[in-house]
This record gives structure tokens, sequence and C-alpha cells, in this order.
């Protein structure tokens, strides 16, 4: 019971992510997924959205449900809802193919690919 408590204090519900000059309530739900861009964070929304973050990955993965969220690279974070399909890659690697647009392949490594298919399966 108190690691439960622990964790729900820990995962929030919604972030403030600032905006021109503005600050936009974004619901942890509405998160597709999150992604590094030079040396900023940028999170996109299933609407299509995208936003710059005050955090950086590591602190994300801090403030997210790690069952609903997975860092499959140094560069990514996927919500398990925007998953579309997974293609095999050569070298033992995977291809995640999303439900939203995304600029680049998002790929897991050969050695994080046991522990994606875990956490994938694992909400199912």
């Amino acid at each position: 019971m108190e690691t439960l408590e622990r964790k729900q204090s820990r995962v929030g519900s919604h972030f403030l992510i600032p905006h021109k000059d503005k600050l936009i309530p974004l619901a942890v739900e509405d998160i597709a997924y999150i992604y590094a861009e030079l040396k900023t964070a940028r999170v996109v929304t299933f609407g299509g959205q995208t936003y710059s973050l005050d955090y950086s990955l590591d602190e994300m993965m801090k403030k997210l449900d790690p069952e609903q969220f997975f860092r499959v690279n140094r560069q990514c974070i996927l919500s398990h809802r925007a998953v579309q399909d997974i293609s095999v890659w050569f070298a033992g690697k995977l291809a995640v193919n999303l439900k939203v647009p995304v600029a680049e392949r998002i790929m897991v490594s050969k050695a994080r690919v046991p522990e994606f298919k875990a956490w994938f399966t694992k909400g199912l």
C-alpha cells in the first residue's frame, strides 16, 4: 500500500508547458512521445502539437508512469498507447511505428529489446 502511495505521489497527471507567453496544461494521457533535439526535450501530443519542455528525458522518466512510458533509446520516450506496430529490424533491433507522424524512425537497440517486449506485453 505504501509503495502504491509513493508511486502515485511521484507520477503526475498534468504538466505545465511553457509556450510563448503562456503555460499550457498538458495531460499525461495526451503525450504520444517525447524526444531529445539538440539540448532540448520536446513533447508530441496525439493531436500533433509539439512543445518544448523544461525537463530532460531523465527527469521526465522520473515523472512518468513506467507502465505507460518507456525510454526506447537515448533520444526517445514512448507512450504505450502511441505504438501502432513494431517491425523487426536487422541486427536484432526493433523499429517502432507510432499512431502519430514522426520525423525519424524510432529504433529500439538490441540490448533494450527484451526489456521493451516485457514492458509492452505487460499492459496487454
